[in-house]
């Protein structure tokens, strides 16, 4: 991402829109660029859109609405003021399974555009009340987060829907809502997006991970009119948390998702800019890279699988022998170490273990993660990483 906006707080349309407008000291108006400073920061801002939504279905209620324009997130951190939000978003809230008329609905709570889930839009055309529940909640969560990410229209706005503008909103919605394709459906061949008009979509589709992929994918193949399919918010902070761990920053200046690293013959990566290694370690669902410099966190290491803030664990060089490195445990658990010899040893704070082919750690959480390589890196003495480490 570029240099941000001065601006606090950008809604989604000017996010999608990549511009704002702001009034200069003369009182003139002037457009602002909206960019938010780093990767960790937009996503962040995801965690915080889906962080509403948990705190409001603990309490029974769900968004009876599909306006947008509430949830503005701050450019600077990617949070929501929470409070304000529940306060502005208060007429909108019912008990979730409520059905309300159209009659009821208050100005502006319901519009006919993507962010309505297809049951709704049925509801509304056939004029019968509009049932909210978590599954609409999670409907409208997964298209304002695809408009988040692509800053596209709907997820659905293929070859097909371009080739219906004419239809009225309404129509448009029933089409979408009965024989609606995801446009970036494997495979798709129907509605593909259109070069020249859905540039921006193909652009940032390229830029993600398949972490993020699938869960869209899942949103609108899966869950379309199969409500209990829909990503939940849980499934959206642990996508969105593994996409921060996946994000790698290397020394160099290099920034990406690790799709963009390079993989080499035995079995590490290095990056594409400068070549510096990146090692795998994986417990055969995951993977954490390791790297000079990295850090791993609590939501790695730790019994908390959302902790993406606090830090448990560094990759130090040792101190005798340059170019090899360890990992050193600076969290207040114990972990325990299996050497590829088979013999094992606790790992304390403050001390460490050595990135070894065969290497297998086992972190506060319980699962054993192993380094694995197809040909072996150099060993060094392991008395040397106890004394450098600890």
């Amino acid at each position: 991402m570029s240099m941000m906006n001065e601006a606090a707080w950008v809604s989604l349309s000017e996010i999608i829109e990549e511009k704002t407008f702001a009034l200069s000291d003369t009182g003139k108006r002037i457009e602002k660029r909206v960019w938010f400073p780093s990767m960790r920061v937009l996503i962040q801002g995801a965690l915080s859109f889906v962080a509403y939504f948990e705190h409001i279905h603990k309490d029974g209620y769900v968004y009876g609405s599909n306006a947008t324009e509430p949830f503005r997130i701050s450019l600077k951190t990617g949070e929501l003021p929470m409070e304000k939000l529940l306060a502005d978003t208060k007429k909108y809230l019912v008990k979730d399974y409520s059905s309300v008329s159209m009659e009821d609905l208050a100005d502006g709570a319901v519009s006919y555009d993507e962010f309505l889930a297809p049951e709704l839009v049925e509801a509304a055309a056939s004029g019968t009340d509009l049932t909210f529940c978590v599954e609409t909640d999670w409907y409208f969560m997964s298209v304002f987060l695809f408009e988040y990410f692509f800053h596209t229209g709907s997820p659905f706005e293929g070859k097909m829907m371009v080739n219906r503008c004419f239809l009225s909103p309404m129509e448009k919605e029933l089409y979408r809502s009965r024989e609606g394709q995801f446009c970036l459906d494997i495979g798709e061949v129907h509605n593909p997006p259109v070069k020249g008009i859905q540039d921006k979509l193909l652009g940032y589709w390229d830029e993600y991970p398949d972490i993020l992929h699938k869960m869209f994918q899942k949103a609108f193949m899966d869950g379309g009119n199969l409500t209990n399919l829909r990503p939940t918010e849980i499934d959206w902070k642990q996508a969105l948390v593994r996409m921060i761990m996946d994000y790698q920053e290397c020394s160099c200046g290099f920034k990406g998702f690790s799709f963009r690293l390079k993989e080499k013959e035995n079995g590490t990566y290095v990056c594409p800019q400068c070549g510096k290694p990146f090692y795998p370690m994986s417990d055969g669902l995951d993977r954490i890279l390791l790297a000079e410099g990295k850090k791993l966190y609590a939501c790695q290491t730790s019994r908390d699988p959302f902790d993406k803030d606090t830090v448990t664990g560094l990759i130090v060089e040792n101190k005798r022998k340059k170019g090899l490195f360890g990992i050193k445990n600076v969290s207040k658990d114990t972990w325990r170490g299996m050497y590829p010899d088979g013999t094992t040893r606790e790992i304390g704070e403050g001390q460490g273990i050595p990135i070894w082919d065969g290497m297998k750690l086992r972190f506060e959480r319980g699962e054993d993660w192993t380094l694995r390589l197809i040909q072996p890196i150099e060993l060094y003495d392991e008395s040397e990483v106890e004394e450098d480490e600890q």
